[in-house]
């Protein structure tokens, strides 16, 4: 099942411990992983390596070291923080025909989780217990798109033309509490 990240936290709530957050997510996440790949592509230096790939150690606890040094390694080398490239999945990765276990292609919006539901259920627990909330992601289909909002010409001309105002499940409830 795919899980979409929860852009309340990740870009509307301010001090979000956005870098302890893709740690704990690509570390429980190369549980289940056997491969990964990390690209810098906001590097602070065009010199040096620039992207990593390969299988993962076997052993769970070499495996969770090597992909936090490899999460280290990214934000220590990017200008930007969100602003990556990391794929962890059971099969070489990138694959362009299939998302990836933890699938962050370029920025936090894109970020994408290809998880079972038990494996969902023990990410959310190694959230809770690193201090992170629950919700950090949610399934793809709570996700919802209404017609685009507003009184104005452009709203009008913008619902005529079928365009539509997304928002995750914390955004929708933050929206429903501001409208009264």
């Amino acid at each position: 099942m795919h899980y979409l990240a929860e852009l309340y936290y990740l870009q509307d709530t301010k001090d979000f411990p956005f870098r302890q957050a893709v740690m704990v997510t690509a570390a429980t996440v190369a549980q289940w992983s056997t491969h990964f790949y990390a690209k810098l592509l906001a590097p602070k230096s065009k010199q040096g390596v620039q992207e990593r790939s390969g299988a993962l150690p076997r052993g769970a606890q070499d495996r969770e070291s090597f992909v936090m040094d490899v999460v280290e390694w990214l934000f220590e080398n990017s200008v930007i923080d969100d602003l990556f490239c990391l794929f962890l999945d059971s099969e070489p990765v990138p694959n362009p025909a299939r998302v990836a276990k933890f699938d962050h292609h370029d920025d936090t919006c894109c970020w994408v989780l290809n998880l079972s539901e038990e494996e969902f259920a023990w990410l959310q627990s190694s959230w809770v217990n690193h201090g992170l909330p629950k919700d950090l992601f949610y399934p793809e289909h709570l996700g919802l798109c209404v017609p685009w909002p507003g009184t104005g010409l452009k709203a009008k001309v913008l619902r005529i033309l079928g365009v539509q105002k997304c928002y995750t499940p914390k955004r929708w409830e933050d929206e429903r509490l501001r409208a009264g």
